[in-house]
């Protein structure tokens, strides 16, 4: 290692976080709102990367950590719910450029799960972030109330802020004055969370579509009385 450079970096790079830290110490509550209520839109956004990030700074006091879990959830909330009502009036083109966004087939299976499981796909939707705008979409074209839709919306938000959060905060009192450490740490388990839940979730949508493939081939077999004979002397 070059150790004229790492005499420049680390400095540098201890200082960048010190400035994060004064950063959020005045615009955190605001930026984890918008961040985590884009995110019920356009999952690119950092949703729960921004709540971890706060927390880890609510540990070093330039925030608090129930303000961080509460502003998290509202945001979560917020973002769900405009994805409902794009899903029970918005426009068509708005709609197909979510389901683009979101991919089509997750939407597909996010549908029929909605179908099928209802409050509960509501509430740990939240922990899905490649589905949860299917989810929230079908919910709003018909398949729930936006009141029930709420009640089990607002207890995943919670859970799913409270859990990020806690990652944080945990990570920041750990490494208490070494910020930069504190959040390589928070979002380095944050990411080992996600990629658990990546795998999860493509499985769930695998399952569905076989299920899906499986019973199309089922109503084709019972549509058609001829196929469904030649299948039995073959």
């Amino acid at each position: 290692m070059d150790l004229s450079w790492s005499g420049i970096a680390f400095p540098a790079a201890t200082g960048f976080f010190e400035q994060i830290g004064d950063w959020a110490a005045e615009y955190g509550y605001l930026a984890i709102f918008l961040v985590v209520a884009g995110d019920g839109i356009f999952p690119i956004l950092p949703g729960e990367t921004s709540i971890v990030a706060g927390a880890v700074f609510a540990a070093e006091g330039d925030l608090t950590l129930w303000g961080v879990v509460v502003v998290g959830a509202v945001g979560a909330v917020v973002g769900d719910s405009i994805a409902y009502w794009v899903g029970r009036g918005g426009a068509p083109w708005i709609r197909r450029a979510i389901t683009r966004m979101a991919g089509e087939h997750r939407t597909h299976a996010a549908e029929r799960m909605v179908r099928r499981h209802g409050p509960a796909l509501v509430f740990t939707g939240r922990f899905l972030p490649g589905i949860r705008i299917g989810i929230n979409m079908a919910c709003g074209a018909g398949q729930m109330s936006y009141r029930r839709f709420l009640m089990f919306d607002i207890a995943g938000a919670i859970c799913w802020s409270l859990q990020a959060a806690l990652i944080g905060y945990f990570a920041g009192k750990a490494f208490a004055n070494q910020i930069w450490v504190a959040l390589v740490v928070a979002l380095g388990v944050a990411a080992l969370v996600a990629l658990f839940v990546i795998i999860r979730e493509r499985r769930m949508v695998a399952r569905e579509e076989a299920l899906e493939a499986a019973e199309d081939r089922a109503a084709t077999l019972s549509t058609d009385p001829a196929t469904a004979v030649s299948r039995e002397n073959a």
